[in-house]
């Protein structure tokens, strides 16, 4: 195994752990533009250092473009990501979430960027897209506020999410540097965010929002989460730079589902059963295969 899959297994795990601190901010009902902004802040401060000493002279502002534009739109899904989990269950939305965003990686590896796969990787591709199918079943419907609109928020996410990969993937193509991309990711993050708030609220509300509205668990907790995904993108351009294609990374860095499920099912209290177990064995079997 190449240390690309290396780097993308450890990059699902950070991303596991991020996503569950989205879950905590859904249950606490925190402002999620401004969790977001927050996270995307605190990004920037840490990435910016770490850009300076290691990564070198910018020379591709195009590459650096399309990474803003990446982290710009992300901060668009994480968003919608933090409504529809006050909607339906972690053990709904990743499995979904899990399974469109692959999929269409997998479409756009193929037609945007050629990208061939081995028998072994088709293998695991499949099972990547039809073990989250498993996790669902017709009593969980009973179990959500608004089954509907969760859903409708998770596939707007999932589409802008598979889009930004797909912008990280062609950006290290054009300057495989992942610090300087990382960083740049953050200000897009960020930059999204607060337009967000802005559009959302307008100019004097959002300062109103931001005076009345922050808390201090929300910005530890934004600032767990920043640092935490700062080394999951990291870690995702280092699997793009070093070989690793958009469709199997993006479909590795996807078993992150494992761990906000267990994590959510462990605190929380949600649903569990026989049938979520075998599938989460099969995805294990599926992340081999794509080794």
């Amino acid at each position: 195994m190449e240390l690309w899959f290396w780097a993308a297994v450890v990059s699902a795990i950070m991303s596991g752990v991020g996503n569950f601190i989205f879950k905590i901010a859904a249950k606490r009902d925190y402002n999620s533009e401004l969790f977001s902004m927050y996270g995307g802040l605190i990004s920037i401060g840490v990435t910016f250092p770490a850009a300076i000493l290691f990564g070198g002279a910018i020379w591709s502002w195009f590459a650096v473009s399309l990474v803003f534009l990446a982290g710009f739109i992300a901060a668009t899904a994480g968003i919608t990501k933090v409504y529809a989990l006050r909607h339906i269950d972690t053990t709904i939305f990743f499995p979904i979430y899990k399974l469109v965003t692959p999929l269409l990686a997998i479409v756009i590896g193929i037609f945007v960027f050629a990208e061939a796969f081995s028998y072994y990787e088709w293998i695991g591709l499949a099972l990547g897209l039809l073990v989250p199918l498993m996790l669902i079943s017709k009593t969980e419907n009973g179990r959500q506020n608004n089954l509907t609109l969760g859903l409708i928020l998770l596939l707007i996410g999932a589409v802008v999410s598979a889009i930004s990969a797909a912008l990280h993937k062609y950006a290290t193509i054009v300057w495989p540097n992942e610090w300087w991309l990382l960083f740049f990711v953050a200000v897009g993050i960020f930059a999204g965010s607060l337009f967000s708030v802005w559009w959302k609220s307008g100019l004097n509300s959002m300062l109103l929002n931001i005076r009345n509205d922050t808390e201090l668990g929300a910005v530890v907790l934004s600032a767990t989460r920043g640092v935490v995904m700062c080394v999951s993108v990291w870690m995702v351009f280092y699997a793009f730079s070093n070989g690793g294609t958009l469709a199997v990374v993006h479909t590795i860095t996807s078993m992150y589902i494992l761990i906000p499920i267990v994590l959510s099912i462990i605190f929380y209290g949600e649903h569990w059963n026989l049938q979520k177990a075998v599938a989460i064995i099969l995805s294990v079997a599926a992340l081999a295969l794509l080794g």
